[in-house]
């Protein structure tokens, strides 16, 4: 299936299948393992479904481990999944098949929500629990794609690249290789026998090329995410400095609505009577709610990404786009409030100053 894939070829369906589908962070695989081994595989089925947004019920249904030898005219999606010794004979092969039915419901409508899907299962699954995870990723990609009738259903290699690409390709670096030490007695004596199988679709150069193409395109993404952070914390500077400057305007107001015997010249005094306006204080204000309930839903918005998809990256770009106006406007409000307390500051007294020195 690699022969005659180059990289152009697997480039262009990293970007075809990003621009359809998104890219993930990697699957967490701490909860994973401790099932596969206590035997609990339909909840292990169920995390690796829920990673792909496959909201189906699956159901299991165990084959003896040599199952792909005993039929061969069965047909798998991914026939690749049975480990063959150097004779290139079944050799206690992990055998997964995803039985897609033709009426599969389309992807996002509640007629998908517990749609039974079977899946055929070898009864040493446990054996190599990163290499089974790749393998039922693979499969349950293939239901994916078919759910969505995605031109590229049936293209294997596009079913590997996109399991990657939905936080599996860490699990397809450890699991997509198996190597076994047999120890061989005779006559002779004892030999070492090490057989390494590959799993997958890809040869090892064009599976380094797509991991690293993916990695690079995670790292962009994470670059946006962090961008957005930094403005979420630069506006919040400028925020605090508004508020400290609106606090000095505060102080200083009050200030001067206690001692109405200073005296005030003039220009200062038209100035100042606009401070008195009804509702003029609460103008000062809105910005402050008005930013700050921004940085709250961006910075919760910031948590929930995992999936990097299209619409993720636009919200991204309207937030920062968002924040860059918001820093525009504090600047402008906080130079007009510090250049107002300037002007009340003259009236103040030295004690009143060294009292409240936080107020400049």
């Amino acid at each position: 299936m690699a022969d005659g894939i180059t990289n152009q070829y697997i480039e262009n369906a990293i970007r075809d299948l990003d621009n359809f589908f998104g890219i993930k962070e990697p699957f967490s695989e701490e909860n994973l393992y401790p099932l596969i081994e206590s035997k609990r595989i339909k909840d292990v089925l169920r995390l690796i479904s829920r990673q792909l947004g496959l909201p189906i019920d699956i159901n299991i249904i165990n084959v003896p481990k040599n199952y792909k030898e005993q039929n061969q005219n069965n047909r798998f999606h991914s026939t690749y999944v049975v480990k063959t010794n150097r004779h290139g004979s079944g050799n206690e092969g992990i055998t997964a098949q995803a039985i897609i039915p033709g009426d599969l419901p389309t992807y996002g409508t509640s007629a998908l929500n517990n749609y039974p899907i079977n899946i055929k299962i070898s009864e040493n699954c446990d054996k190599y629990p990163t290499t089974f995870t790749m393998i039922i990723a693979h499969e349950l990609t293939h239901v994916l794609l078919y759910s969505l009738n995605h031109p590229q259903k049936d293209n294997e290699i596009y079913t590997d690249l996109n399991a990657m690409m939905q936080g599996f390709h860490n699990i397809f670096r450890d699991g997509r290789k198996i190597t076994d030490v047999e120890r061989i007695t005779s006559f002779a004596g004892t030999t070492t026998e090490t057989t390494t199988t590959t799993f997958g679709y890809l040869s090892d150069e064009q599976f380094i090329f797509a991991f690293t193409k993916i990695e690079k395109s995670l790292e962009e993404k994470r670059e946006k995410k962090r961008l957005l952070k930094e403005d979420i914390n630069k506006t919040s500077s400028l925020l605090k400095e508004y508020e400290n400057a609106l606090s000095s305007f505060n102080n200083y107001l009050n200030y001067l609505t206690k001692n109405t015997h200073i005296k005030i010249s003039g220009e200062d005094g038209k100035k100042m009577v606009m401070f008195f306006q009804p509702d003029y204080i609460e103008k000062l204000y809105f910005p402050i709610k008005d930013c700050s309930e921004k940085q709250k839903n961006a910075e919760k918005y910031l948590e929930r990404i995992t999936h990097y998809t299209t619409k993720t990256l636009k919200q991204i770009t309207k937030y920062m786009e968002e924040f860059e106006y918001y820093r525009c406007t504090l600047k402008q409000k906080t130079f007009s409030i510090n250049t107002d307390n300037k002007t009340m500051k003259k009236y103040t007294t030295r004690l009143y100053r060294i009292k409240n020195f936080f107020i400049k």
